[in-house]
C-alpha cells in the first residue's frame, strides 16, 4: 500500500476504530457496543477471527447490541460515521482513504493475521484519525498493527486482562509497550468518548509551514524547543509531517484541543515531555527484517568481509539506530552460522546505538516475548535462545558479540574503522541536509572499501561522490574516495524552566504598552515602505506602500519577492538577500536601477534579517534614491573617492560591469540551490516510497508469524456453533426444556422470581421422598413442613445467585427428618424464558457417598505421606542410594546419595557408560553378568552383588547393590530398581577384625613358645636337680641348676609383668608415680646391669650430664632397657651400642644406637603396633611383640615422643624425648 503524501488532504476526517478479537471476544465487543452512544462521531470496524467453512451471523447477533447500523463489509465499501462495519468469512480486509477493501484469505498461508494486516493498512492511512482496539483472543494477532497504529500518531487501546476470557491477544500487545490504555470493554468506549473531541481538530494532513495557520506553526515549532531542551535532541530537520503527527496523538492523549494549550502543558510537565519524545522516537523493528536482504549479507557480504580479515583482525559493524536490539543480534546470529567453528577464534564487534535510552535498555536484556520472534526459524530458536519465565533470551555467546550504546548519530562522534555501517529506517525520517550529514558521517566511519546498508525506501541520493552501488536492489553500497571529515550538528542547551520565561517576559512586557504605541504611531508615519518574507522569500506582511517596485505577477498567483519585483530588482533583491542569509547580517544596495512606466528610476534596498525567531525572516526596506543615494553609489563603484562623476552613463556601466561579476557568483550559487533542490525531491520520493516499504515489511513479518491459525479457526468455529446452537435453543426452548427436565437424574427444581417450585424432576421426588402434588407450587422454605428452610439455601437464593446470576459448587449440609443427614451440591442459575419470566435452575447433587469416599481417600493419603516419610527416614538413616533403570529408554536416574557414594557431580549427566566407568575393572564383568541375569527372566529379576568402585578422592570403596527387575506381559524387563549402600567400613571392620585375629593367634602362638622354653628348663632343672640328690651328688652341681631354675622363673615373670602391662594400658589403669631425679644416673645404671649379661658388646654413654627429670623412674627405666635389650638382641655380629642423651628445648632426648640388621621402611609404621614383631617369620630373635608397644606407651603418658631411625644392614636408633 502506498503511502499518503504529507500534503495530501484525508477525505475522511472522523475517526476510524478498528476492533480485533478472537475467541471469548464476542462478549466483550457486546459490552464495548452496549457503552457506546448512538451518536460518536466515529466509524467502526470489527475484525474477528471466523470459520471459513460457516456463514458467519455476527451483523444480526451484534445488532442487537450497537446502538446504530450494523452492516456486513462489501469490496470498496465507504466509511461513515456512526456505523459498525463487520468483516465476512474467508475474506482479509484493508483500508485506503476512507474506502474499505476485501480481499480473499489465502487458505495456504495459515499464519496470515487478519487484524494485524487491518491495523497496519489502518495506521498508514489515516495515521492520527485510526485507533486500535485489541479484545480477548487467543496467540497474538493485533500486536504489530497496534505498533503501525501508534508510529503514525493513532491511538491503542486494549481490553484488560482480568475481565477477558482468553487474554493471551491483549496481553501480548500489553507487553509490547503499544498500548496506550488498559481498559475493560465498557471503560475503553468511555475513554474513546471522552478523548474524541481533539480529533476534530485535524492538523495531521496539512504541512506545518504551508497552510498551517501561522500562529499554530509557531507553536509547533516551540514544541521542537522544548523537547531540545530537555532531551538534547533538536528535530528541526526531522521529517515534519512524522513529528506533527506525533504532536497531534500526545494532543488528543491529553484531552487538549489547541496546540497552544498544549505547549503550556507541555513546559509545565517534564513527564509529558518525555512521553512526547518517546513518541517522537517510535520505531517498527522485528528479527531478520527484509528477508532478501540478510540474504544476501549472509551469503555474500559477510563472507566477502570475513575473508578480508587475518586472524588477529576484528570484523567491526556499527547498526545505527538498532531500536530494541532485533537487527544487531540478527547479524550477530547470521555471523555465527557463517563462522561455526570459527567463532571462537575470530573477533567481531557489532556496535549498536539508538537515541533512545529504553529501547537500548531492552536492547541489552536481550529478552524478547515469544510474539517478537516472528522472523526466528525453529532451529534458530532453539541453537541461540533460553526460554526465560515465558519469554526467550538471546544466548550469551551471542549478546558478548553486541554492544549496545545511546549515541546520536548526528551529534556524537562515531565509530572508526568500520567494515560495514547499517542505517535502515533512520534517513526517512531526516530533511535532506541531515541526510546528507548522515552519509558524511558513515563515509568518514568506514574503512576503504568498506558497506553501507540502508533500507529498502532510502538512497544516498546524488553522493555518489563518496559512496557506489554494490547492491541497489538491497540499498548496499561501498564506500569511496579519501577519508570524510565528521561534522557534528549539535545544538545543544541549557534547561530552563518556561516558567521562568514567560515571568521575565511578562516583567518586561508590563512597562512596554507606552512605548509600544509610540513605536506604532512613527512606523504608521515615517516608515520607509518595507515587506516582511520568510526564508523561501514568501512575503508575510506589508508595510507602507510598495506598488513602486512590487507589482502582483501575471499568471498563477504569488507572493513571493522575487516574482513580484518590477523589472530590473529582481537579480539585486536575490543577490542582497543571499548575502543577507549567508552572513546573518544587514545587507544594502544603493541607486539600483528599474525602470517603470518607461521611466528610469533609482532605489536604495535594505536587507535586515531578523533575530531569535523560530525560522528565518527577513526584512525588505525601499528607498528613493536621492542625490545622496547616488553618490553613494558611485563611491562603492569607484576605487578613487576623489574622481566622483555623475555621468549616469558611466554609472550604468560600471553598474552593468559589477552585475556581470555577480551573475557569474550567483550562476554558481544556482547550480547549487539546484542540487539542494534535486535532494529534497529525492527526498520527497522516499517519504512517498516509506509508506510501501513499511507495509511491505508488515507483510512479510505475517508471513513469518508463529501464530497457529488452525487452533484460532477451532476456537472460532466453536464460538460460531455456539451461536448457531443459541438460535437453535430460541427456536426450541420449551421443548428443550421439557426434554431435560424429564431425562436428567439428579434432583432439579424451577423455582419463580418469588422462590415458588414451577417444576421438578423425578430424581427430586425419588431421592427426598415426596410426590408432585406436595411439591409444585409450594413456597421452597414451606416444602415438607419446612424441611427446606435451611440457612445455607437462603443464602444461595437470597444473597449469593442475585449478585452472581450463577453460582455453582455450592455445599449446604442438612439432616432430613426422614433421609437423614445429606451433604449436597447446589448449582443455581438465573434465567429467563421466552416470556421474560424471570426464573431460577436450581440443581441438588447428593454428594454425601462422594465426601465419604473424599474422607477415606484423604486417610488413605494421608497414611501413604506417612508410610513414604518413614520409608524415607529409613532410607536416608540406612545411608542408602536409590537408583532407576529403564532398560527400554536405557535411562538411568541416581538419586543425590548415589551420586556421592559413586563421586559424581549432581549436574553432571550420567548413563550406563558412566555406571560402567566408576566400578573397578576387576569387578566389572562380575557386575554387569549378574545385572543381565537380572534383566534376562522374570525367575532371576533379583540382583545382589558386592564390588569395588575405581579410587575415589584416592580411596576405593567398597558397595553392595540390591535390586530387581520388573517384566511386562511380553517378558520384556520395564523397570530396574534397588539400593546401594556403601560398606567400604564394614569391609574395613572385617579386615582389621581379621587381622586382629590373625594376630591373636600368633600372639597365643609366640607366646605358647615363650612361655613353654623357660616351663621346660624349670622342669628338666628341677628333674636334674632330683636325680643329683637321688645320686647324692655335691651341693654345688644342685646349686647351679637352682640358678637356672631361678633365671627361668624370672623370664615368666617379665612375660606375665608385660601381659599385666598391656592389661593396665587398654583399660586406661597404667599409673605413673613420677619423681624427681637424675636420668642420666638412670642410665648408668641400666648400662651396668645389662653389661654384666652382655659381655659382646661394649656399651657407652655420650652426652650431658647431671640432667634432672620429674617422671617415673621405674617405668623409665623399664623402657630404657628395653630399647638396650632389643639393640644387643638384633645386632648379634656387632660389638658395641651407644647410648646418649641431650637437651633439647624444654625436654631431654635418649637415644639408643645399635649396628645391626637394621629395619626395612615399609615396617618402620608397625614397629610400635601390639604384637608386631620385625621377623615374624623366624624364631630367631625370641620375644612377644610387646616391649615397643609398652615402651611407646609409657612415653607418651609421660607427654613425650618416641620415634626410630633405620637403615637396613647399618643398624637403627630408637629414641624417645620426654619433658624436664
Amino acid at each position: 500500500m502506498a503511502k499518503l503524501n504529507s500534503s495530501d488532504t484525508l477525505s475522511v476526517q472522523f475517526p476510524v476504530v478498528g476492533i480485533g478479537a478472537s475467541a471469548g471476544g464476542l462478549d466483550a465487543v457486546k459490552a464495548f457496543l452496549q457503552a457506546l452512544p448512538p451518536k460518536s462521531g466515529m466509524a467502526y470496524v470489527f475484525i474477528q477471527h471466523l470459520s471459513p467453512d460457516h456463514t458467519s451471523v455476527l451483523p444480526e447477533i451484534l445488532q442487537k447490541f450497537a446502538p446504530f447500523p450494523v452492516q456486513q463489509i462489501t469490496d470498496n465499501i465507504h466509511l461513515e460515521p456512526d456505523n459498525l462495519y463487520i468483516i465476512p468469512n474467508n475474506k482479509v480486509v484493508t483500508a485506503t482513504d476512507g474506502v474499505l477493501k476485501l480481499a480473499p484469505l489465502d487458505k495456504k498461508h495459515t499464519k496470515s493475521k487478519t487484524i494485524d494486516l487491518f491495523f497496519s493498512s489502518l495506521g498508514v492511512v489515516h495515521q492520527s484519525f485510526a485507533v486500535g482496539v485489541v479484545l480477548s483472543g487467543a496467540l497474538n494477532d493485533g500486536t504489530l498493527g497496534l505498533q503501525v497504529i501508534k508510529s503514525y500518531g493513532g491511538l491503542t487501546f486494549a481490553q484488560d486482562e482480568s475481565t477477558a476470557e482468553f487474554d493471551s491477544m491483549p496481553k501480548s500487545a500489553i507487553d509490547s509497550g503499544a498500548v496506550d490504555f488498559v481498559l475493560s470493554p465498557e471503560g475503553i468506549a468511555e475513554k474513546l468518548i471522552a478523548i474524541n473531541h481533539p480529533f476534530h481538530v485535524d492538523y495531521s494532513s496539512i504541512e506545518v509551514d504551508q497552510t498551517l495557520p501561522q500562529q499554530d506553526a509557531e507553536t509547533f515549532k516551540q514544541i521542537l524547543t522544548v523537547l531540545r531542551v530537555r532531551r538534547g535532541v533538536d528535530f528541526a530537520y526531522y521529517k515534519q509531517s512524522t513529528l506533527k503527527r506525533r504532536i497531534i496523538r500526545r494532543m488528543a492523549l491529553s484531552k487538549i484541543e489547541k496546540p497552544n494549550d498544549y505547549l503550556s502543558f507541555l513546559r509545565e510537565n517534564k513527564s509529558e515531555q518525555d512521553a512526547l519524545y518517546n513518541d517522537m522516537l517510535i520505531s517498527v523493528t522485528n528479527f531478520f527484517r527484509d528477508t532478501q536482504s540478510f540474504d544476501v549479507l549472509c551469503n555474500t557480504l559477510f563472507p566477502a568481509l570475513i575473508e578480508k580479515k587475518t586472524i588477529n583482525e576484528p570484523l567491526r559493524i556499527w547498526i545505527a539506530g538498532c531500536a530494541t536490539g532485533e537487527e544487531a543480534y540478527s547479524m550477530a546470529i547470521c555471523l555465527q552460522e557463517q563462522l561455526g567453528d570459527k567463532a571462537s577464534v575470530m573477533k567481531i564487534q557489532i556496535f549498536a546505538t539508538d537515541i533512545s535510552e529504553t529501547a537500548i535498555a531492552k536492547a541489552r536484556t536481550g529478552i524478547y516475548r515469544q510474539s517478537e520472534l516472528d522472523g526466528i526459524s525453529t532451529s534458530r530458536l532453539q541453537q541461540f535462545f533460553v526460554k526465560l519465565d515465558g519469554n526467550y533470551q538471546v544466548s550469551k555467546s551471542i549478546r558478548d558479540m553486541c554492544v549496545f550504546a545511546h549515541h546520536n548519530l548526528l551529534k556524537d562522534p562515531p565509530f572508526s574503522k568500520i567494515d560495514l555501517v547499517s542505517c535502515r529506517n533512520v534517513m526517512i525520517y531526516l530533511e535532506p541536509v541531515l541526510q546528507k550529514r548522515a552519509l558524511t558521517t558513515f563515509h568518514y566511519s568506514i574503512v576503504e572499501d568498506g558497506y553501507l546498508m540502508l533500507g529498502k525506501s532510502e538512497s544516498i541520493g546524488n553522493n555518489t561522490d563518496i559512496f557506489t552501488a554494490y547492491n541497489s536492489n538491497e540499498k548496499i553500497y561501498v564506500r569511496k574516495g579519501p577519508l570524510g571529515r565528521f561534522m557534528s550538528v549539535a545544538t545543544n542547551g541549557r534547561e530552563q524552566t518556561f516558567r521562568e520565561i514567560d515571568k521575565g517576559v511578562q516583567r518586561q512586557n508590563d512597562n512596554k504598552d507606552v512605548f509600544k504605541m509610540a513605536d506604532e504611531a512613527m512606523l504608521n508615519n515615517f516608515m520607509p515602505p518595507s515587506v516582511l518574507v520568510n526564508e523561501r522569500f514568501d512575503i508575510v506582511q506589508f508595510r507602507g506602500v510598495t506598488e513602486t517596485w512590487l507589482v502582483p505577477p501575471s499568471g498563477k498567483p504569488s507572493f513571493n519577492v522575487l516574482k513580484m519585483a518590477r523589472e530590473g530588482l529582481s537579480f539585486e533583491l536575490r543577490n542582497i538577500l543571499h548575502l543577507a542569509k549567508k552572513t546573518a547580517l544587514p545587507a544594502r544596495k544603493f541607486a539600483v536601477f528599474f525602470k517603470m512606466n518607461s521611466l528610469q528610476h533609482y532605489v536604495n534596498i535594505y536587507a535586515f534579517p531578523l533575530k531569535d525567531t523560530p525560522e528565518p525572516y527577513y526584512l525588505i526596506v525601499f528607498q528613493n534614491a536621492s542625490s545622496t543615494g547616488i553618490q553613494q553609489a558611485v563611491i562603492e563603484l569607484n576605487t578613487n573617492p576623489e574622481n566622483v562623476n555623475y555621468n549616469e552613463s558611466e554609472i550604468r556601466i560600471e553598474q552593468l560591469e559589477k552585475e556581470l561579476m555577480q551573475v557569474r557568483a550567483d550562476m554558481r550559487a544556482i547550480t547549487e540551490e539546484q542540487e539542494t533542490a534535486n535532494e529534497e525531491l529525492q527526498s520527497a520520493n522516499e517519504e512517498l516510497l516509506s509508506g510501501s516499504e513499511e507495509l511491505q515489511s508488515l507483510n512479510e513479518e505475517l508471513e513469518t508469524s508463529k501464530e497457529e491459525l488452525q487452533s484460532t479457526n477451532e476456537e472460532i468455529m466453536i464460538v460460531n456453533k455456539e451461536l448457531l446452537s443459541r438460535n437453535d435453543q430460541l427456536n426450541s426452548s420449551r421443548l428443550y426444556t421439557e426434554g431435560i427436565v424429564n431425562t436428567i437424574r439428579d434432583p432439579l427444581l424451577i423455582l419463580d422470581k418469588d422462590l415458588r417450585i414451577k417444576r421438578a424432576t423425578g430424581g427430586f421426588y425419588t431421592k427426598f421422598k415426596t410426590t408432585e402434588k406436595e411439591t409444585e407450587g409450594q413456597y421452597i422454605y414451606e416444602l415438607g413442613n419446612k424441611q427446606w428452610d435451611i440457612p445455607k439455601l437462603r443464602e444461595l437464593l437470597e444473597s449469593v445467585l442475585p449478585a452472581k446470576k450463577i453460582t455453582e459448587d455450592f455445599d449446604v449440609t442438612h439432616v432430613f427428618p426422614v433421609i437423614g443427614k445429606k451433604d449436597m451440591c447446589l448449582n443455581a442459575r438465573q434465567i429467563e424464558n421466552i416470556n421474560g419470566e424471570q426464573l431460577i435452575l436450581l440443581s441438588i447433587e447428593d454428594i454425601t457417598d462422594k465426601r465419604k469416599v473424599e474422607a477415606g481417600l484423604a486417610e488413605a493419603e494421608r497414611l501413604l505421606i506417612e508410610s513414604k516419610e518413614r520409608l524415607k527416614f529409613a532410607v536416608d538413616s540406612a545411608g542408602l542410594g536409590t537408583w532407576d533403570y529403564d532398560p527400554q529408554s536405557k535411562e538411568l536416574i541416581w538419586d543425590k546419595r548415589c551420586r556421592e557414594i559413586y563421586g559424581v557431580l549432581p549436574n553432571e549427566q550420567i548413563d550406563t557408560e558412566t555406571f560402567s566407568n566408576v566400578i573397578h575393572p576387576d569387578d566389572r564383568k562380575i557386575v554387569q553378568d549378574k545385572i543381565s541375569e537380572a534383566l534376562s527372566d522374570v525367575k532371576s529379576s533379583q540382583f545382589d552383588a558386592e564390588y569395588r568402585t575405581i579410587p575415589i578422592n584416592g580411596k576405593i570403596r567398597w558397595l553392595k547393590g540390591k535390586g530387581r527387575a520388573y517384566f511386562n506381559e511380553k517378558g520384556e524387563a520395564i523397570r530396574f530398581i534397588g539400593t546401594l549402600l556403601d560398606i567400604t567400613f564394614q569391609k574395613l571392620i572385617d579386615e582389621a577384625t581379621r587381622e586382629l585375629l590373625n594376630k591373636k593367634d600368633e600372639f597365643i602362638s609366640i607366646a605358647s613358645h615363650e612361655l613353654k622354653t623357660p616351663v621346660t628348663s624349670l622342669k628338666a632343672a628341677l628333674q636334674i636337680m632330683e636325680r643329683a640328690s637321688l645320686k647324692g651328688d655335691n651341693i654345688k652341681t644342685v646349686d647351679t641348676f637352682i640358678q637356672k631354675a631361678i633365671k627361668q622363673v624370672d623370664k615368666l615373670t617379665e612375660l606375665i609383668k608385660d601381659l599385666l602391662d598391656v592389661t593396665k594400658i587398654q583399660s586406661g589403669k597404667l599409673v605413673l608415680r613420677k619423681t624427681d631425679f637424675v636420668l642420666d644416673e638412670l642410665l648408668k645404671e641400666c648400662v651396668e646391669e645389662i653389661q654384666n649379661g652382655s659381655p659382646n658388646h661394649k656399651i657407652t654413654i655420650e652426652g650431658y650430664r647431671n640432667i634432672e627429670v620429674h617422671a617415673d623412674r621405674n617405668r623409665l627405666e623399664q623402657v630404657i632397657i628395653n630399647l638396650i635389650s632389643n639393640a644387643i638382641k638384633y645386632s648379634p655380629d656387632a660389638d658395641k651400642v651407644i647410648v646418649s642423651i641431650e637437651k633439647i628445648g624444654e625436654g631431654v632426648k635418649v637415644c639408643v644406637k645399635d649396628f645391626g640388621i637394621g629395619i626395612s621402611a615399609d615396617k618402620l609404621p608397625l614397629i610400635f603396633d601390639r604384637f608386631y614383631r620385625v621377623d615374624e617369620d623366624s624364631q630367631r630373635y625370641a620375644g612377644l611383640g610387646l616391649g615397643l608397644y609398652i615402651s611407646a606407651e609409657i612415653i607418651r603418658q609421660h607427654g613425650g615422643h618416641i620415634d626410630i631411625e633405620s637403615t637396613v644392614g647399618k643398624g637403627s636408633s630408637f629414641w624417645f624425648i620426654i619433658p624436664e
